[in-house]
C-alpha cells in the first residue's frame, strides 16, 4: 500500500490539504528579514544544523518544503529548489526565496540526474509508508550528484509511546500529525547504508524541546511531563515563550557545538549520508558573519530586508500583512551602523480597536532625543518622513545608533476574536529606510 492509499483507508481523502493546515503559520522565512538571535531558537534548531553543514554558492533540494523552512540559506548564496504536495505551500515557499518550486511526489522527482550539491528533508521520512521508502531514497541518490550529500531530520518511532499500525487507536494517531511512516533509528540507519557508503546520525530533541513541543507531546502524544511544569508553559506569555524557546535553542545549539553525545529517546534523530567521506556532523561549514548585523554602506538603505540592523525584544517576527511587516509592542528598538543620518522614513499601520475614540500616541527617538511625535487617528499605512538634526545624528557613537519607537496603548488580538494570538501590538512598521 503505498502513502496515498494508506492515508485514504485512514480517512484522510485530500493529502495536501491536510498537511496545508498543519504546516502553514503565515510567518514570513524570507531570508532577508532572518532576526541573527532566532539562530538560537529551538523553532529554526533543525534549519540551523543544515545551514551551518552547506557551504556557500552550493544547490539544494528540499523535499517538503512547505513554507520554504531552509530559506535562510539564500544568505550563502545557495541556490535551492523544493518540492511539496500543496500546491498553496509551493507557493509561499517562493515568496520566501526558493528559486524554484514545484508540486511533486518525492518518488518522481522533476529533476535531473546529479542536479543538487545537496539533498535534505526536514520531518519528511516519517510520512512516508515504508513500503515507498527504498524508492523514495534511490530518487534521493539519483538527483544527488557523486560526492552530494543528503541530510535529514526523521521522526522516529518509539514503540511505548507511539501507537503501531495494527493497534485499533493508529488511524487517531495518524491524523494527529500524518505519521505513517515512524520506525527505529536503527532501521531508518540501515535503509541509507544500502545506498550510501558512508552514513551519520545522532539522537536529538531528548534535551530541548520548545514549548509549544512540549504541551503537544504532552496532549497529543502522552509523553510524559511533570504537570506543574505543564500548567506553567501553558501560562506563558508571547515573549515568555519566545524566551523559553531561545534557551533551549542555545542549550541544544551547544550541545552541537560541543559535539556532546545524547542518549536515544526514540522520537527524533539526524543524519548524513553520501558516497564521499562524511565531514563533522555539526557546523562543518559553519559562517554567521552573514547572520549578523554589519555596517550598512550607500546613501540609503532600508533596515528591515538586510543583515544591517538588530530588532530588539520589543519586535515580533515578520508577517505578511500583506506587504511583510513587524509588530511592535508598546516599545520596540532597533539597532544600526551608518555614518551622519539626514533623514529617516517608514510606513506605519495600526489594528487597534476604536482607533477613531482613542487615537494611538507615537514618539520616535534616535540615540535617546526625540526626532517626531504625533497621534495616529487613522487606519491605513501612513509614510512617514523624519528629518534628523545634525546634533542627533552625531551623537552615535562610533557609528552606531539606536531607533526607538513608544506607543501609548497596546490590543491584544485574542481579546477580539477566536484566535490564537496573545501578542500585545501596537503598530506594524515596513520599509525602514535610513538617508546619510
Amino acid at each position: 500500500m503505498n502513502s496515498l492509499e494508506m492515508y485514504k483507508s485512514l480517512g484522510i481523502e485530500d493529502v495536501p490539504s491536510f498537511y496545508y493546515k498543519r504546516v502553514f503559520t503565515g510567518g514570513v522565512l524570507d531570508a532577508r528579514y532572518f532576526d541573527a538571535v532566532d539562530r538560537f531558537s529551538m523553532r529554526f534548531a533543525r534549519t540551523m544544523w543544515v545551514y551551518n553543514n552547506v557551504r556557500r554558492g552550493a544547490s539544494v533540494l528540499d523535499l517538503g518544503c512547505g513554507e520554504g523552512q531552509l530559506a535562510l540559506l539564500r544568505r550563502k548564496g545557495v541556490y535551492i529548489a523544493g518540492v511539496d504536495l500543496s500546491p498553496q505551500l509551493v507557493e509561499i515557499a517562493r515568496r520566501n526565496g526558493y528559486d524554484a518550486v514545484c508540486v511533486a511526489s518525492l518518488h518522481a522527482l522533476p529533476f535531473a540526474d546529479h542536479s543538487f550539491d545537496y539533498v535534505v528533508s526536514l520531518d519528511v521520512l516519517g510520512h512516508i509508508a515504508p513500503e515507498e521508502k527504498p524508492e523514495v531514497l534511490k530518487e534521493i541518490k539519483r538527483v544527488l550528484r557523486p560526492r552530494g550529500v543528503t541530510m535529514h531530520g526523521i521522526e522516529c518511532l518509539n514503540p511505548t509511546l507511539h501507537v503501531r499500525r495494527d493497534s485499533p487507536n493508529y488511524k487517531d494517531f495518524v491524523n494527529i500529525d500524518g505519521h505513517i511512516g515512524l520506525e527505529e533509528e536503527e532501521i531508518t540507519a540501515a535503509r541509507f547504508k544500502c545506498l550510501f557508503a558512508n552514513v551519520q546520525w545522532e539522537p536529538r530533541y531528548t534535551l530541548c524541546l520548545s514549548c509549544e513541543e512540549i504541551i503537544k507531546q504532552a496532549e497529543r502524544y502522552g509523553m510524559r511531563f511533570d504537570e506543574d511544569l505543564l500548567v506553567h508553559l501553558r501560562s506563558l506569555s508571547y515573549k515568555e515563550r519566545r524566551a523559553f524557546d531561545l534557551a533551549m535553542g542555545y542549550v541544544f545549539n551547544k550541545v552541537s557545538e560541543l559535539n556532546l553525545k545524547l542518549p536515544s529517546n526514540g522520537l527524533y534523530m539526524l543524519l548524513k549520508a553520501s558516497d564521499a567521506p562524511l565531514g563533522p556532523f555539526y557546523d562543518e561549514h559553519k559562517d554567521e558573519s552573514l547572520l549578523t548585523a554589519e555596517r550598512a554602506s550607500g546613501r540609503s538603505f532600508c533596515l528591515d530586508r538586510s543583515g544591517a540592523a538588530q530588532f530588539d525584544a520589543g519586535w515580533y517576527a515578520a508577517n505578511y500583512l500583506p506587504p511583510v511587516a513587524r509588530w511592535m509592542s508598546d516599545r520596540a528598538t532597533v539597532h544600526f551602523s551608518a555614518e551622519r543620518i539626514s533623514k529617516i522614513r517608514m510606513d506605519l499601520t495600526t489594528h487597534l480597536p476604536d482607533l477613531d475614540a482613542r487615537p494611538m500616541g507615537l514618539q520616535f527617538r534616535l540615540n535617546g532625543e526625540l526626532i517626531c511625535a504625533f497621534s495616529l487617528c487613522r487606519y491605513g499605512w501612513l509614510e512617514l518622513e523624519m528629518d534628523v538634526p545634525e546634533r542627533i545624528s552625531e551623537n552615535g557613537r562610533n557609528g552606531k545608533h539606536s531607533l526607538e519607537i513608544r506607543a501609548n496603548q497596546t490590543w491584544k488580538p485574542s481579546d477580539y476574536a477566536e484566535v490564537n494570538d496573545d501578542r500585545d501590538l501596537s503598530i506594524a512598521v515596513c520599509n525602514i529606510e535610513v538617508f546619510t
